[in-house]
């Protein structure tokens, strides 16, 4: 095509499509950076000095267009539909700067953004940050970058909807304030990722691995965690109403203040989670476990009203002062569990089994008053007897 069209944007996006490059929107980049960009992909990478294709390179769309194009002599980009082509490696982008770019629906799966793990675990810190792709608020909506290795990348303030990420290895990623609504992540994995207030509403993590991760202030509204090892995650004030996390592992998990309205949590592991005063109101907790070796779970001043527990495990769970009018406790086991303080008005706690529970007034140890005034700023250190008003305890 010539290149006095290339100002004509729809002709250049016609022009792709016919050449079956759909993906495609930029002019072709001019011969020169052609040249450069095919020098610099024969560089052989190496990690213990940090030496890759593009590392500090700034690349724009056409130039990844370009790549994507030419990738492994005109085969062009891995193409994740075709599982034959999953062992194919996408293009080396380690250390490249593709900040505000727009990059949006681009075909990356299997694309090198940072060390995979077989090389990550044994390399050093420097080497592990030398390999790190820059895509800070970049435009990423509906790109494809399943299989990819993202480890350590930065991917802060990105904009990631719908984007299909099933089995990327995204271990220690930066994508805090990143969209990820109606992301596809399904067996992604995001151990220890940093994704303080990112929004991952509605999108699918089911056989994720989250255990570790940084969530602090998240939205999962609407998310599905079915089945998720989500184990000592930081998600305080994180909203996860309505969020799909049936049998999800959030042992030790952090929800102080979290926003869990009608989550669905059935049969999940709360064992030693962390939930002071989260709103878990009309949320399906049947057959979960809230209880632990030494100590259950922590949900002084919880909102548990109209909560479904039925059958749950609450052993030597903290429920001082919580909220758990007309809450379903059927079959549920309380033994030794702490109810001092609490509103059980209207609760159903019929056939749980209330060996040693506590229900009496009580004051508060000094070091738990500490902890849970991090959140609660006003919890009362004398707590008197539960409120039992209306309560089945048959």
């Amino acid at each position: 095509m010539k290149q006095s069209t290339t100002q004509n944007t729809l002709a250049w996006i016609q022009y792709w499509q016919k050449q079956g490059q759909s993906w495609r929107t930029e002019p072709e980049i001019d011969p020169e950076r052609q040249a450069f960009l095919s020098m610099q992909c024969m560089t052989t990478p190496d990690i213990e000095r940090g030496r890759y294709p593009f590392r500090d390179i700034k690349l724009g769309r056409a130039d990844i267009e370009w790549l994507l194009a030419t990738h492994e002599k005109g085969l062009g980009p891995v193409d994740w539909r075709d599982e034959q082509q999953r062992q194919r490696s996408g293009l080396d982008l380690r250390g490249a700067d593709l900040r505000l770019n727009d990059l949006r629906g681009l075909p990356l799966a299997r694309t090198i953004g940072g060390l995979p793990w077989s090389e990550w675990l044994p390399a050093s810190v420097e080497q592990r940050d030398m390999a790190r792709a820059h895509f800070e608020e970049a435009q990423l909506d509906n790109v494809h970058l399943e299989g990819a290795a993202l480890n350590g990348a930065f991917l802060t303030k990105a904009d990631l909807t719908e984007a299909q990420m099933e089995r990327a290895e995204m271990g220690g990623v930066h994508l805090q304030s990143a969209i990820l609504s109606r992301a596809q992540l399904q067996e992604a994995d995001l151990i220890g990722a940093h994704m303080d207030r990112a929004s991952f509403s509605y999108a699918h993590l089911e056989g994720a691995y989250l255990n570790g991760s940084h969530m602090r202030g998240c939205d999962l509204s609407y998310a599905y965690l079915i089945g998720v090892d989500l184990s000592y995650t930081h998600m305080e004030e994180a909203v996860l109403c309505h969020v799909h996390a049936e049998e999800a592992n959030l042992g030790g998990c952090y929800l102080q203040c979290a926003d869990l309205y009608q989550a669905m949590l059935t049969g999940s592991d709360l064992g030693g989670a962390h939930l002071e005063g989260a709103n878990l109101s009309k949320a399906y907790l049947e057959m979960a476990y809230l209880s632990g070796r030494y100590t259950g779970a922590f949900l002084e001043g919880a909102d548990l009203s109209g909560a479904h527990l039925a059958g749950a495990n609450l052993h030597m769970a903290h429920l001082e002062g919580a909220h758990l009018y007309k809450a379903h406790l059927e079959l549920a086991d309380l033994r030794a569990a702490h109810f001092e303080g609490a509103d059980l008005s209207y609760a159903s706690l019929d056939g749980a089994n209330m060996d040693l529970t506590h229900f009496g007034e009580i004051t508060m140890d000094t070091d738990d008053l500490t902890r849970i005034r991090q959140w609660i700023k006003d919890f009362p250190e004398q707590l008197p007897h539960a409120i039992l008003h209306g309560t089945i305890l048959a």
